[in-house]
């Protein structure tokens, strides 16, 4: 293989292709349905602008996502707000549950005799 391109590059090379795949088919739909109610030339013309908004979105967010994770810190600040969602996702779920147990023990002729 070439002396400059890893193993480790070309399998995170095509990991971003998958989910290139998988993203390019959400917007697919998305356009597909926005364009679903045209008469048949706009409908055309619709799929075609969404798909051309959509690609050049991508790449826009593509290079800013690069551009911020250069910023130092950024990265720690993202973990901790994402541990602080999942800390109030599963308090939330634990009231929840805790809230649907008790209406079942209240609820009569639920218990066992």
């Amino acid at each position: 293989m070439l002396d400059w391109l890893t193993w480790s590059e070309i399998y995170a090379f095509f990991g971003v292709i998958a989910i290139d795949v998988v993203l390019a088919g959400d917007n697919a739909v998305v356009v597909g349905m926005a364009a679903a109610g045209l008469a048949a030339d706009q409908r055309r013309r619709a799929i075609i602008i969404g798909i051309a908004a959509a690609t050049v979105m991508r790449i826009g967010f593509a290079l800013l996502a690069t551009r911020m994770m250069q910023i130092v810190g950024l990265t720690l600040v993202g973990g901790l707000l994402l541990c602080w969602v999942a800390w109030k996702l599963w308090r939330e779920l634990r009231e929840s549950r805790a809230e649907h147990e008790a209406a079942l023990s209240d609820a009569p002729g639920q218990g066992i005799r």
